[in-house]
């Protein structure tokens, strides 16, 4: 691809950044996908901070930024970096030539050229993209102002660890406990309950193990007193009761995970996992629920942070309604 093609390209893509980001901190969420972006309930025109406007349509928008106006589709999956032929145009506008076009007939050639020799590629939604090069996503945009510590909603880890892996965690121990619950209460259950019930408490078992190792992993403790703002230190006394917690039964419960979600000739570490005196399942639910009050407490001071340094756009003190997606085959 040529040099003028590509720095054209380059400079959309980066209004375009702009463009989200002061979307993201004027408190516009960021979607998962071009279909989520559609349903959202987002007015069709408003202001941003700095009362620069927005015009919401169709999978993008158009926003009216100091410099000049970028228009922009989401991609399928929530791509940023996607363009056609059309925007690109619109964005270089009288600066056409400075690309080293001579007219819209030579940056159309130029283009057709780029997807004819493959260096560009064409979606199924009608974007393009640059071969070989990873599409960014809307929901990973960093919009944090020079120095804040904190890592974008999307990419903090500890909240990769909570959504992931102590969320399923969290459903499967529910469903086991519900149909424990029942099994007393009606002194029986089918055989059908009864294996569903051994599913959902291995499955719990499991993912609790792969939250602590997640947690060690980490190293939660040196996180919080250097990775992350000072006042999440308040968090560390929560964070060293559950890694204590956890040492109390560390090998044992990894042992089941690796007996749970792999394939098992011999039953031996299920069955001391659950030897009556070694008392483990009333350890386990002990350490769920310090493990849910640690991470509801992280998740409460990235709410507060977020707030206070205008990344109003991370904020979900109001969720939105789940959406079926929509995936499109080629």
């Amino acid at each position: 691809m040529n040099k003028q093609l590509a720095d054209l390209i380059g400079d959309y893509q980066e209004k375009v950044l702009e463009a989200l980001i002061l979307m993201q901190r004027s408190g516009i969420r960021m979607p998962d996908s071009s279909l989520r972006w559609i349903e959202s309930d987002l007015p069709e025109k408003g202001l941003l901070d700095g009362d620069i406007t927005y015009v919401k349509h169709g999978a993008g928008c158009t926003v009216y930024l100091p410099g000049g106006e970028i228009d922009f589709d989401f991609g399928i999956f929530g791509e940023i970096n996607g363009f056609d032929l059309w925007r690109l145009s619109l964005f270089a506008g009288e600066k056409l030539s400075t690309y080293g076009f001579e007219s819209e007939d030579a940056l159309e050639g130029g283009f057709e050229t780029a997807v004819s020799e493959g260096y560009l590629i064409r979606s199924n939604d009608g974007l393009f993209y640059v071969a070989n090069v990873k599409r960014a996503l809307a929901v990973d945009i960093d919009s944090r102002s020079p120095g804040d510590e904190l890592p974008p909603r999307n990419l903090d880890i500890v909240m990769v660890l909570h959504s992931h892996y102590f969320q399923a965690a969290e459903l499967m121990r529910e469903n086991y406990e519900s149909l424990n619950k029942k099994w007393k209460k009606d002194n029986s259950l089918s055989h059908g309950k009864i294996v569903d019930l051994r599913i959902y408490m291995s499955s719990w078992l499991g993912f609790l193990a792969v939250t602590c190792e997640g947690f060690e992993d980490i190293g939660m403790h040196v996180l919080l007193r250097s990775g992350r703002p000072a006042a999440f230190e308040k968090l560390i006394p929560k964070s060293d009761a559950v890694g204590k917690m956890i040492k109390r039964h560390r090998n044992p419960l990894r042992e089941l995970r690796n007996k749970t979600f792999h394939l098992r000739e011999d039953p031996e570490a299920i069955r001391r996992f659950f030897a009556p005196d070694a008392r483990r399942l009333p350890w386990a639910r002990e350490l769920h629920d310090a493990f849910k009050d640690f991470f509801s407490a992280y998740r409460i001071q990235c709410e507060v942070h977020y707030a206070i340094n205008g990344r109003r756009g991370e904020l979900r003190i109001k969720r939105e309604p789940p959406r079926r997606r929509t995936f499109m085959v080629s």
